[in-house]
């Protein structure tokens, strides 16, 4: 529609029932057949009542808590049935390993991930078997140490942009603000495209869907179907975020190869073939919801956990103020930056943004004198292994101190624990593709912003922790503005 000089693009209205089918045919694929664990001549380890199951794990906000109970009163690993499956906790590092690293090529996705196909299709956090490891290779140079290297710029330019916003005695949602943030980066480093204007857009569906639908995505895919509230609005949800990474595809198109991921991603080919429209839209929007909203949470738990103790932010800026005088950080500066790695290190134990995961085992497991059926569900919760006390001294203190070693490197074994106690980006073939741009992403920013700034919490400030898809802060994060 034209009025004088100005355009107005009306987009057409939401069909919730045609949102609802896609919806259910992603959430319904699978690259692999399925099984299920039906076997009544095996005998299954002790676990937490159907009840207790109900109650802490199921309804309200208490998943990561009865995670934390299942780890401490079952030592190894729990048996307990959700949602008519047969599901395995592992609680222990070595059974973790063994399953997740020895049988790793024997297991498939869970249920929880098999939901989240809902939004991101069969994109590489999805997919399964050759579909994956085709999609992984083509993806791969996207994260090649150069390019990440090229994006460590952005992520500095782009932060100082955005600090220029801020100002002393501003108070605001700090989990929104760095959303906005950790969007425009992964617009501009990954599609060449600025994301900034669809920040708010993209939040607000994406915190629609979270905190609406997150809990009930892990349930797999009778979750679209369940009669809540919480439905519709993420089908809604759903089709904006449709609309916005349809838009910048099509952009992507129209201009041709601009060198970036997405014109990677349009231009990638194995053996003559490459990406379908739907592949790439699938990737698209993995890459956008999960690389922007993983940063954004590691991010907004370590403002709070600065704030809430002040004599590490001391020690940190102690680091900023010595290696970078108030210049901008560059990935040169890694190496000498050990503290402020150290600290999203223990921001990540304490609050990982990816806090539960699961895989289903495709051929019988042996663990600990137990057999997991084929079938089976398993589930390890990063929130549970890095705060137990079994693996962490002092394993509920904010204490980065405990990630420098002997020579005053930041090392991820410096604390001493065992192999499979901490496990922030996944395991094995599963592992994150997209880890080191997690690591520069934070570092440059926390680099960045904290030389200059020690945001407070706003005084009475209830924080809580949601059990979504990521950890995220219930009501977000009321903070305050601070110029050092």
């Amino acid at each position: 529609m034209q009025t004088g000089l100005v355009t107005f693009v009306v987009e057409p209205p939401i069909d919730l029932r045609e949102t609802s089918r896609v919806a259910l045919a992603r959430i319904s694929h699978s690259d692999v057949p399925i099984p299920k664990d039906r076997r009544r001549d095996v005998d299954r380890p002790p676990g937490p009542s159907g009840a207790r199951l109900l109650r802490r794990f199921i309804i309200g906000d208490q998943a990561p808590w009865f995670m934390v109970e299942v780890e401490r009163d079952y030592p190894t690993l729990a048996h307990f049935t959700l949602i008519g499956e047969h599901t395995y906790a592992l609680t222990s590092p070595d059974a973790i390993v063994d399953v997740y690293i020895g049988h790793g090529r024997e297991t498939m996705k869970g249920r929880g991930l098999q939901g989240t196909k809902a939004v991101l299709g069969n994109g590489l956090l999805t997919s399964e078997g050759e579909v994956h490891l085709r999609n992984r290779r083509l993806v791969q140079p996207a994260f090649h140490r150069d390019r990440i290297a090229a994006y460590s710029r952005d992520m500095v330019d782009l932060t100082l942009a955005h600090e220029r916003n801020w100002q002393d005695g501003q108070a605001l949602d700090m989990q929104t603000d760095m959303a906005v943030l950790t969007l425009t980066i992964v617009g501009r480093t990954l599609f060449g495209s600025d994301l900034a204007g669809d920040a708010h857009e993209i939040g607000n569906a994406l915190e629609s869907l979270l905190q609406g639908m997150g809990r009930y995505l892990v349930l797999g895919p009778s979750a679209l179907r369940l009669p809540v509230p919480a439905r519709k609005r993420a089908l809604r949800s759903f089709a904006r975020i449709d609309r916005i990474v349809d838009r910048v595809i099509d952009q992507h198109r129209a201009q041709g190869d601009t060198g970036d991921m997405l014109s990677m991603l349009i231009a990638a080919e194995e053996d003559g073939s490459g990406f379908t429209d739907a592949q790439v839209r699938d990737e698209a929007m993995t890459l956008i919801l999960a690389g922007h909203e993983t940063t954004a949470m590691t991010m907004t738990w370590t403002w709070m956990l600065l704030a809430q103790h002040p004599h590490v932010a001391e020690w940190l800026h102690d680091e900023l103020d010595c290696v970078l005088g108030g210049r901008a950080p560059s990935m040169d500066d890694l190496a000498s930056l050990p503290r402020t790695r150290a600290v999203i290190a223990e921001a990540i134990r304490l609050y990982p943004p990816a806090w539960i995961q699961g895989r289903r085992v495709l051929a019988d497991v042996e663990v600990a004198g137990w057999t997991i059926p084929a079938g089976a569900i398993t589930l390890i919760s990063q929130f549970a292994l890095h705060r137990s006390p079994r693996w962490w001294e002092s394993s509920l203190t904010f204490l980065p101190q405990r990630w420098i070693d002997a020579g005053g490197a930041f090392s991820e074994e410096a604390p001493g624990q065992p192999r499979g106690a901490w496990f922030p980006f996944g395991w094995g073939n599963r592992r994150c593709i997209g880890e080191q741009f997690a690591w520069m992403e934070a570092t440059m920013i926390l680099a960045t912003l904290a030389q200059g700034w020690r945001p407070e919490l706003v005084p009475g400030s209830d924080i809580s922790v949601v059990p979504a898809v990521t950890l995220r802060s219930k009501g977000g994060m009321p903070m305050v503005l601070r110029r050092r």
